[in-house]
């Protein structure tokens, strides 16, 4: 007979609730560029243990990013998450910067 203890079920739990309960999180980033201010809509499309990846949509862009900011807290890591863009397209770095602080800011905010 296989017995499972509440022990051994917890990083189970922990993966289905944040599989779960975060995949769909839509929120908006407000970006200020020369004076403008542009809306744009963060979405969650998928979250698990390792990885996470948020689409960006607004005026004149349409990104996926994706990050290991799961991985990093659940390791308890003291490290940068590191961030890539795995679909669509930004030239302007400076912007993909702004973006992401964005990002990380409203995430820090929402998790907690």
């Amino acid at each position: 007979m296989l017995q499972i203890t509440l022990t051994q079920l917890q990083p189970i739990r922990q993966c289905f609730m944040r599989s779960f309960l975060n995949t769909a999180m839509d929120w908006f980033l407000k970006l200020t560029i020369e004076k403008i201010t542009y809306t744009l809509k963060a979405e969650r499309l998928f979250i698990n243990n390792q990885i996470e990846q948020i689409k960006i949509t607004g005026e004149g862009i349409s990104i996926v990013l994706e990050n290991n900011r799961p991985l990093i807290e659940d390791l308890e890591l003291n490290k940068e998450v590191t961030w890539k863009i795995i679909k669509g397209k930004l030239k302007d770095h400076e912007i993909l910067r702004r973006i992401i602080n964005l990002l990380q800011d409203s995430l820090k905010n929402k998790i907690q």
